[in-house]
């Protein structure tokens, strides 16, 4: 591990985040995970007052120093727009505290089934995960890329623009990144319903794990629904589930009813193909993140292109017929 020393410059005094959150006071509390509890605060940071969270550990959750210690090193290492930005540290009278940027809409997982929230909203925040994603798999001007390992949708963060960045790397990993297969032997850590079965099972990891849960993320956007819900049958599991209905063609079925009349047939079909080949069992049958990014952005193309079409068809009052590469209904 790096120095502890050359993260110096980001240390802040336990009084001042004491201050900032009401000494953790219930109305500052904005959430939680598997570190510990989450809280929002005003702090002077680069002589400015600017609006904080707050990640205190909490040791009996399972984490605790080498996790603490592996976030810092991370954040200052890789930075990206779609990566969560760290502005400082807390390493005092036991306490060990993570200081990020405010992101005031939480996490993607409080809007699945939230139906104000558009079909473009959520492909543009797939977009935004991936791109992320695809950063630390690919960074560049280092021979090391990053397994991330806990990919799902409480760890990706949206702005106040709704723009999408990946959090939480605590249990991520190092791998060489100029190898097209990265295997390493790990601990199975992660959520599950979001880790790559073949991982659970081998205890190998490869990047391909992270598309693996990438996919599942992006069939919960898709559907309008957590990976796993209290269901007695296959329905329970999502990946089971999208995979049935891709390969039956009923991808309708499962959609969200929110978002059935907003998605072009062009883009669903391309958004869904991506999100199934990610779940494929054999982990060389499984997109690159670069090729996610690709194939999302052409889905997007596809939905503004359609949008396009309907609205010159309602103000030409003609009928424009979108030519469709697949359809699922």
């Amino acid at each position: 591990m790096s120095s502890i020393k050359e993260f110096d410059h980001l240390r802040i005094q336990l009084k001042d985040i004491k201050w900032a959150t009401n000494n953790f006071g219930i109305d500052n509390y904005i959430g939680g995970g598997g570190f510990g509890k989450v809280y929002k605060g005003e702090l002077v940071i680069s002589e400015k007052l600017i609006m904080v969270a707050v990640k205190r550990l909490d040791k009996a959750l399972g984490q605790g120093p080498p996790e603490f210690w592996k976030e810092i090193m991370m954040l200052t290492r890789y930075k990206h727009e779609n990566l969560v930005l760290l502005l400082g540290f807390c390493d005092e009278n036991g306490e060990k505290i993570l200081v990020y940027e405010y992101l005031p809409r939480k996490s993607l997982d409080f809007y699945l089934g939230d139906t104000n929230l558009s079909w473009n909203q959520r492909l543009q925040i797939c977009i935004g995960a991936a791109r992320g994603l695809q950063y630390l798999h690919d960074p560049e001007g280092t021979q090391q890329r990053v397994l991330h390992r806990d990919i799902k949708s409480a760890n990706i963060l949206l702005d106040e623009q709704w723009k999408a960045k990946v959090s939480d790397f605590g249990l991520s990993k190092f791998g060489p990144a100029n190898q097209q297969f990265t295997f390493l032997v790990s601990n199975t850590v992660g959520t599950f319903g979001y880790c790559d079965p073949l991982y659970m099972e081998t205890g190998y990891l490869t990047k391909e794990s992270d598309v693996y849960s990438l996919g599942v993320v992006l069939f919960e956007v898709l559907c309008g629904r957590f990976c796993i819900e209290n269901y007695d049958d296959f329905r329970r599991f999502l990946p089971t589930l999208a995979q049935k209905c891709y390969k039956e063609m009923k991808l309708d079925t499962i959609v969200s009813k929110s978002l059935r009349g907003q998605i072009s047939p062009n883009c669903l079909y391309t958004f869904s193909t991506v999100a199934y080949r990610c779940l494929q069992r054999d982990h060389k049958e499984r997109p690159s993140v670069s090729d996610i990014v690709k194939e999302l952005e052409i889905a997007l193309e596809y939905q503004v292109s359609s949008f396009i079409f309907l609205h010159m068809a309602k103000y030409l009052k003609i009928s424009i017929r979108v030519p469709l590469r697949h359809s699922f209904c």
